[in-house]
């Protein structure tokens, strides 16, 4: 009985942590709509756990348009490269600042080039990849 008790708990604990390891890399959907003009909309939030790239695929801009994308920390500043011209099923990496490691970030975006209407957006955002 000890032994089988002792066993569901390692198993158990095991589990635990591969859950608490995998947590940043766990994809964080959105679908929203770039605004008009090239304003910039926040997409996606999440904690980033380590210094590993964060990741995006982007599934749809709508309209044939293209997206600017970069990452935030929680205060605002900017942690990340812009990465320009994001397409349809185009898989992007950002290296992000380590000084956002421990904390929440989030992915921004903008229309490529201005719009004089919304322009439709989705995809995942993975903080982390590793």
């Amino acid at each position: 009985m000890k032994k089988r008790l002792a066993t569901t708990v390692c198993a158990l604990g095991l589990l635990v942590s591969a859950g608490i390891a995998s947590a940043g890399t766990s994809a964080i959907t959105y679908a929203k709509e770039l605004p008009k003009f090239s304003g910039d909309i926040s997409l996606a939030t999440g904690t980033k756990d380590n210094t590993s790239q964060s990741k995006v695929e982007n599934a749809i801009v709508d309209k044939n348009y293209t997206a600017n994308m970069w990452i935030v920390d929680a205060k605002g500043a900017k942690v990340s490269p812009t990465t320009t011209r994001v397409m349809d099923n185009d898989t992007r990496l950002f290296t992000v600042d380590q000084s956002a490691v421990g904390g929440n970030v989030t992915l921004v975006a903008e229309n490529s080039k201005f719009a004089l209407f919304e322009v439709s957006i989705s995809g995942s955002f993975y903080p982390d990849t590793r």
